[in-house]
């Protein structure tokens, strides 16, 4: 007789997002498909919440990267919430946004991201930022 362990494919992990070191004065959920991104590919990134303080025109959402030391990763990409096709009507409180980003072919190794909802006029209203392993 022969012990069999099951072979499970270990190498990837999900992402796991928490508020970012800054705060989150709303808290924000991230998902990440495919989870790990793929460089050079495009990554569906699904962020929902509750703003009480409201989302109005001109709110912004943020993606950023990281490297490990803390450093920036290329220029943020920055949407305008209110005219994501498909998205919720604005004003409103409760969001669910899905945005496809392509990302950089450059990223390796680990790094983190961050997305940001900004206010029409910059203030952070929620923060979330997971960090992907490689």
């Amino acid at each position: 007789m022969v012990n069999a362990i099951p072979y499970y494919q270990l190498d990837k992990r999900a992402t796991t997002f928490g508020p970012c070191f800054t705060g989150s004065p709303f808290p924000i959920t991230v998902s990440l498909q495919p989870d790990p991104p793929v460089p050079g590919q495009d990554c569906i990134f699904t962020v929902t919440g509750t703003i009480d303080s409201g989302i109005n025109p001109g709110a912004q959402i943020v993606v950023q990267g990281f490297d490990t030391a803390g450093n920036q990763i290329s220029d943020p990409i920055v949407t305008d919430i209110c005219s994501i096709p498909g998205g919720d009507p604005c004003p409103a409180t409760s969001f669910s946004i899905t945005n496809t980003v392509t990302i950089s072919a450059s990223l390796s190794g680990t790094y983190s991201i961050a997305v940001s909802i900004l206010s029409e006029t910059g203030a952070v209203l929620g923060c979330s930022m997971g960090t992907v392993t490689g």
